[in-house]
């Protein structure tokens, strides 16, 4: 065997050292002598190195001592003995910690267009940097040939001829969509014409106006006549003037004044400019930027550049989930920009506009809704002022004073005009559903037709008698039914609970005993005063009775004497027995949830009682005209030094109640239809009242609320003069 061999050749030469072989005397062998002295584990290597055998300390042996790509001639590993064997097909050696042959462990070249690679093991490590040439959006590199159209990663280059990411413009487009304003006027007197930014960042915001001011042509939302010049006085009376663009009182159509502005494209801003205020306006403005996630896909975008264009939209075809291509101008394909099927009773609605998935939907409308253009079927005048009018249909219609078919209380028409009061001129005007009465004050002085009018006296008109009339002012004034709902920080009832600033009946008991006048008239602000002529508290008795808003004194005892407001004449009865002789009228005090508190009080006898008419009254500030009034209260003392359990009542239609418009200066609800107020109303086109209820009664087949108002009297001095 080979091992024997080699170890016949170790004893002949040791034998041949011994027989005279001094190494010390040979400096050749001497070298060899102190080399394998220091390095002791060649002489075990040279003895068994290519023996097949790994013995220690050997690395490696392949059966031969003749050196290839793995194993030295010396049995050593070629990889890793810290030398780059090249001659081998090393890269590297795993023997090398750092520096020149050190093996790569990782392969970053800090290059964005590159893909660095760690490839083979061992000695043959090396690194592999491909170059990018596909265009990707969010892997860091803009390769040759992309742009910020195609890449998100190129930036944008302003006069590219393309709006790249922070672009709102470019430059090099000079049309259409994507070119830059070089100044902005939109036309709009409510708007903010500014141009912001330069070169490709360049835009026309178009701020709307919200704060008022004299002179800038613009009357912003909630803004009057009173703080703005340029808001018109005439606006909500349902015409058209000078200077209007709509009126909220219009009920359809293009001139009602628009509350809101979704055109149902997802690639225009909506924006309702002056609302509440007759040149309110909608205005849509076309999206040009590339914003992710604001659902608009604008022209020139792609999938590249944002996240809302979908893969084929705007290529000419319409494929699979597509309804039609932004592309296809016209025909079949073609994407609607607009719904209308001219159709009164459908409700044409613009799905996903702008995109390659828009449709129109044209839904039945069945609801009544007065202002929409629609009667839809089974409905009729009463409830949807858009369905037609018709003369003896049992409803007072738009146009009609009174209806044939109704034939007692509110809506009657009538035949005859005697309201019993000798100081009125009654006369019949008008027939048919146009039949009215006519009844009208006498004020001048004139003998024997049994009137004495306000002023005359027994000297210039023989009518008159000589008792003096007895006054009695009104020390508070307390709304108790319907309430007023209004939606601040949730429903909240107003009546008696101060939110804001304001209630109703807080507001009528400051008014009934202050003068807030700026500067003051030394007159209290509101004095409903009831004037008789004369007082006569006999049971069964008769006698003239008016109602004045007087001018009253702000002493601690007022004198009041007749003022420029409204008088309305009444007569009044006396009654002595136990029943009231005034009280809410049966299923008009409707179940609530919460309750009213405190509860209407009627009025027992000794007392008096009105004969219906018609009263418009103040509630602090919320005009109400109740028609069919009635007005009664309980004498104290005889004769009488005040009234007590006073009960005001009167009916107000639902109709009147959405063409009353509260003041502008109200807290909370200035410039909104009465019918707002109240639990069950509805204005037309608007939000419900915020009451979890409804307290809407029906007179005579209107619809409408009854008021109920509490109050008591204190006998004043009074002065026709």
């Amino acid at each position: 065997m080979r091992k024997v061999g080699l170890f016949v050749l170790v004893m002949v030469a040791g034998l041949a050292g011994g027989c005279g072989d001094d190494s010390s005397s040979d400096p050749g062998k001497k070298d060899a002598a102190t080399r394998d002295a220091a390095q002791p584990d060649a002489e075990v290597i040279v003895a068994n190195c290519g023996d097949g055998f790994v013995d220690a300390p050997e690395q490696c042996d392949d059966g031969d001592e003749i050196a290839d790509s793995i194993c030295t001639a010396t049995c050593r590993l070629v990889c890793g003995n810290g030398v780059v064997d090249t001659a081998n097909g090393e890269t590297c050696d795993i023997g090398i910690s750092s520096g020149t042959g050190a093996c790569p462990t990782s392969c970053n070249d800090s290059m964005a267009c590159t893909t660095d690679v760690l490839a083979s093991a061992g000695c043959q490590t090396r690194c592999v940097h491909d170059p990018i040439t596909a265009r990707i959006a969010g892997d860091g590199c803009c390769p040759a040939g992309a742009n910020s159209s195609n890449d998100s990663d190129c930036a944008a280059s302003c006069g590219d001829g393309i709006v790249g990411s922070g672009e709102t413009c470019d430059t090099a487009i000079t049309a259409g969509a994507g070119r830059c304003p070089a100044s902005c006027n939109d036309g709009l007197a409510c708007t903010s014409d500014t141009l912001v930014g330069s070169n490709c960042t360049a835009s026309c915001p178009f701020t709307p106006i919200t704060a008022p001011a004299n002179g800038d042509g613009c009357c912003p939302t909630g803004a009057t006549n009173a703080n703005d010049n340029d808001c018109l006085p005439t606006c909500g009376n349902g015409v058209i003037d000078s200077g209007e663009l709509c009126d909220p009182l219009i009920p359809a159509g293009p001139m009602r004044c628009p509350t809101s502005c979704n055109d149902g494209r997802t690639c225009t801003t909506d924006t309702l400019v002056a609302g509440g205020t007759c040149q309110a306006m909608c205005t849509h403005t076309t999206i040009t930027a590339t914003t992710p996630g604001d659902g608009c896909c604008p022209a020139g975008a792609t999938t590249g550049t944002d996240s809302d264009c979908v893969t084929g939209c705007g290529d000419g075809t319409v494929l699979n989930g597509e309804t039609c291509d932004t592309a296809i101008a016209s025909g079949t394909g073609s994407c609607p920009t607009a719904c209308d099927d001219s159709m009164a009773c459908t409700r044409d609605v613009l799905m996903n506009g702008d995109t390659c998935t828009a449709t129109c939907t044209f839904t039945p409308i069945t609801t009544a809704l007065s202002g929409d253009g629609c009667c839809p079927p089974g409905v009729n005048r009463a409830t949807d002022l858009d369905c037609p009018v018709g003369c003896g249909n049992g409803v007072v219609d738009p146009g009609e004073l009174c209806d044939t078919a109704i034939s007692s209380g509110a809506g009657r028409c009538p035949t005859s005009c005697n309201d019993a009061m000798a100081c009125t001129s009654d006369v019949l005007q008008g027939t048919g559903c146009l039949a009215q009465c006519i009844n009208t004050p006498i004020t001048a002085p004139a003998n024997n037709d049994g009137c004495c009018p306000p002023g005359a006296t027994p000297a210039n008109d023989n009518n008159c008698a000589a008792p003096p009339p007895s006054a009695f002012r009104m020390t508070d004034l307390d709304l108790r039914d319907p309430h007023v709902f209004v939606t601040a920080v949730g429903c909240r009832d107003l009546t008696d609970v101060t939110f804001g600033g304001f209630s109703v009946n807080d507001a009528l008991q400051t008014n009934i005993n202050t003068d807030a006048s700026q500067p003051p008239d030394g007159l209290l602000d509101l004095s409903p005063t009831l004037v008789f002529r004369p007082l006569t508290q006999a049971s069964g008795g008769m006698t003239q009775a008016e109602l004045h808003f007087a001018a009253c004194t702000a002493t601690t005892n007022p004198s009041c004497r007749r003022s420029t407001l409204q008088e309305v004449m009444t007569m009044t009865s006396n009654g002595t027995t136990t029943a009231d002789c005034l009280a809410p009228l049966a299923n008009t005090l409707t179940p609530r949830v919460p309750g009213y508190s405190p509860a209407i009080v009627s009025t027992p006898a000794s007392c008096f009682a009105s004969t219906n008419t018609t009263v418009s009254l103040n509630l602090g500030g919320v005009p109400v005209a109740l028609s069919d009034a009635r007005i009664a209260a309980t004498y104290s003392g005889n004769p009488a030094t005040t009234l007590v359990n006073g009960l005001l009542m009167g009916f107000i239609s639902e109709s009147t109640a959405n063409t009353t418009i509260l003041p502008s200066n109200l807290p909370l609800v200035g410039g909104q239809p009465l019918s707002l107020l109240l639990p069950g109303g509805r204005p037309p086109g608007g939000e419900p009242n915020c009451a979890s209820f409804s307290d809407i009664d029906t007179h005579n087949g209107v619809r409408g609320w009854w008021f109920y108002l509490n109050f008591p009297a204190r006998r004043v001095t009074w002065s026709d003069f």
